[in-house]
């Protein structure tokens, strides 16, 4: 009793000095945040989903016992402020070296989410105590309880347990089961990482936790809390975002809710302008539609287009119904990218001198590898290996697997992991052979920015969803700016650049797509073991775009190749995307030369060389010897009769000269 005495006395003194009085002030009208486009149109009012009060007698009891056990077991014995639980959570982070554990209690968390802001000021903490103390003096303890769920934040636009409720499990408040009723008590304390939607495995440890508790107060009983762990959740949701960019919207929500809260994000009248282009974002949606209209519903796609100059989103989608699948495919999914990180590989290749004439042979070949079994690489198709050697140009072109897994053990698989970290991967990078075939899981997201190294002369910028927020008066809250590196040279990045508008070429896997774009482009096909992703991932000057295709399940199979699904996809958004931007060619740096190659022996292509190619090297690293190969029977009589004419050497023309010449020829052909 003199301890609860003595803290309203300090808090008194304290109230007076800062000039505050014991009444709790008028809750502001919410005003919605606005978020615009790059050129100013209006996307979206960021306004929370299905806000409804609801009485407590309207609220599970499962609910309200989870959320006192996780957040303020003593709620119905003190005064709205708990020394016990100040002093263990400042034990706890003292021990952690770290801030894992908060002392606020329920009516503290009210007091904040109700009448102030996230700032962390001394000022602030100050009047969250005040009114704290005025709520429970205003209110009974139920009656804080009902405000606490109404005003509590749960992710996903979802303010209040009602709106949660629905938002998650498609259902009002009252009838959450147990199970339910843990896991959405586990995710207010960070609801971005604890959003099963996002991170299903992180609600689900964190519901583990909540259960516990509720175990230790006497709840629930222990056969309970396994019944609860054991059942089985179907995530449902009824409300949504709506316009055209429901994922984006999203996205940049919960960004924004971590810096701001969700009070001032959908109540605040912040102006949010971001880097979406809306324009550019109806393309991509009519694209979208006209590939997977036809398709199986549950089968989902996502795409995410990059400006690689500056790291601009500008367009996004994460799946095909935002109101039934929320979870956003082009951001937070990780999927195995196939071939379509062999570009990653080869210019690891140019970087230790290889180059795009240099040939590897494609037929059986086995690797040991310690503690399995000996992996064996073949391409896809029925014979499973072409019996010859492509240069690396045409390797990659026709996207040849046995060719790639042996450049990968030449460069060696740690420097092939280490050099793809420099554009931007999460990781990790697993260093494995088959890290050839794209077996690291990777997003869309982080695809699309990858490739725009390349498009940006080895430039990596840092993907941005938003460039400024100001508040309701007007006042800059951020900016950002772009944030470059050169991660590879310009050069290396102009090679594989050229390597990939060959895949737009005839012969390579992604030619059908070219006369849907209509202009220069450079992409690559990707397709998983048993065709369980499909990939495209491409790029011009301008624009650099990555679409997925699968299913949630990992293990359904698309059946389709990535050049053949979400190739056309990919294909008709960057056409339409750029179809009034003036087609603008790839920048050739300096120290780059181009030399006509012949494909079947990676020499200097002659007139009679029937496949044949341009390609991109160093200066100085560019074939020397010229092609006879195709020439053979008829260059003894071309030669023999220059060397009858009179300009020929004399010392040329003696018969002993002429087989020597003849035999040096010989020896030059590869039979």
């Amino acid at each position: 009793m003199k301890r609860t005495v003595l803290v309203i006395v300090l808090l008194v003194g304290l109230g007076a000095v800062a000039g505050f009085g014991w009444g709790l002030p008028v809750l502001p009208v919410p005003e919605p945040s606005i978020l615009y486009d790059i050129n100013g149109e209006e996307i979206q009012s960021l306004t929370p989903n299905n806000q409804n009060q609801v009485d407590l007698d309207e609220i599970s009891d499962y609910v309200e016992m989870a959320f006192i056990a996780t957040e303020d077991r003593n709620f119905y014995n003190h005064f709205g402020i708990d020394p016990r639980a100040v002093l263990r959570a400042t034990w706890v982070n003292i021990k952690n070296r770290r801030i894992t554990e908060g002392g606020s209690t329920i009516t503290q968390q009210t007091a904040k989410n109700l009448y102030l802001s996230h700032e962390r000021t001394f000022a602030r903490k100050i009047k969250e105590l005040f009114y704290t103390l005025a709520l429970e003096r205003r209110y009974s303890k139920d009656e804080i309880l009902t405000m606490y769920l109404n005003s509590i934040y749960f992710g996903q636009g979802a303010t209040g347990i009602d709106a949660a409720a629905r938002t998650y499990f498609g259902k009002p408040a009252a009838e959450l089961s147990l199970a339910e009723s843990a896991l959405l008590a586990g995710i207010p304390r960070r609801p971005s990482y604890y959003d099963p939607y996002r991170y299903p495995e992180h609600a689900k440890a964190r519901q583990k936790v909540v259960l516990r508790q509720m175990v230790e107060l006497g709840f629930i009983t222990e056969e309970e809390k396994k019944a609860a762990e054991e059942e089985e959740l179907r995530y449902r949701k009824t409300g949504a975002l709506r316009g055209d960019a429901p994922y984006f919207s999203r996205m940049v929500a919960d960004y924004l809710v971590e810096r701001y809260g969700a009070a001032m994000v959908y109540g605040g009248g912040l102006r949010v302008f971001s880097t979406l282009d809306l324009q550019m974002q109806r393309k991509a949606q009519e694209a979208y539609d006209a590939v997977m209209s036809g398709q199986d519903e549950e089968l989902q796609a996502a795409l995410v287009a990059i400006d690689p100059r500056n790291g601009h989103i500008r367009a996004l989608i994460g799946g095909r119904d935002y109101a039934t699948a929320p979870f956003n495919r082009a951001v937070d999914s990780k999927r195995q990218p196939g071939s379509a990180f062999k570009p990653f590989l080869y210019s690891k290749a140019i970087d230790v001198g290889l180059t795009a004439a240099d040939m590897i042979m494609c037929e059986p070949v086995t690797f040991p590898v310690s503690g399995s079994k000996n992996y064996t690489p073949t391409d896809y198709g029925d014979e499973g290996y072409h019996y010859r050697a492509f240069t690396l140009k045409e390797a990659l072109m026709v996207s040849d697997n046995v060719v790639s897994v042996r450049l990968n053990e030449a460069v060696g698989p740690e420097n092939t992991a280490e050099h793809a970290l420099k554009f931007g991967f999460a990781g990790p990078i697993k260093p494995y052979l088959s890290l050839a075939l794209g077996t690291s899981e990777v997003s869309p997201l982080e695809m699309a920015s990858a490739y725009g190294v390349f498009a940006n002369g080895g430039r990596m910028v840092k993907p941005v969803a938003v460039l400024k927020v100001t508040d309701s008066d007007g006042r800059v809250l951020e900016t950002h700016e772009p944030r470059e590196q050169q991660v590879i040279s310009p050069q290396n990045a102009y090679i594989i650049t050229d390597m990939l508008t060959g895949v737009m070429q005839p012969g390579g896997t992604g030619s059908h797509l070219s006369e849907i774009i209509g202009r220069t482009s450079a992409g690559k096909t990707g397709t998983t073991q048993d065709y369980r992703d499909a990939w495209f991932v491409g790029y011009t000057p301008e624009l650099s775009c990555a679409v997925w295709v699968g299913y949630d399940s990992p293990t359904k199979p698309v059946g389709l190749p990535g050049g053949r699904i979400a190739g056309p996809i990919w294909a008709r958004f960057m056409g339409a995307a750029l179809e009034n931007t003036p087609e603008k060619k790839f920048e050739v740096p300096a120290g780059i030369v181009q030399v006509e190659i012949d494909l079947d022996t990676g020499l200097i292509a002659t007139e009679n060389c029937p496949r044949k190619i341009k390609a991109a090297f160093l200066a100085g690293s560019e074939p020397q010897q010229i092609c006879y190969e195709h020439r053979q029977w008829d260059f003894w009589w071309d030669w023999n009769e220059w060397l009858d004419e009179d300009e020929a050497p004399r010392e040329e023309r003696s018969y002993p000269r002429r087989f020597e010449r003849f035999f040096e020829w010989w020896k030059s052909i590869r039979w």
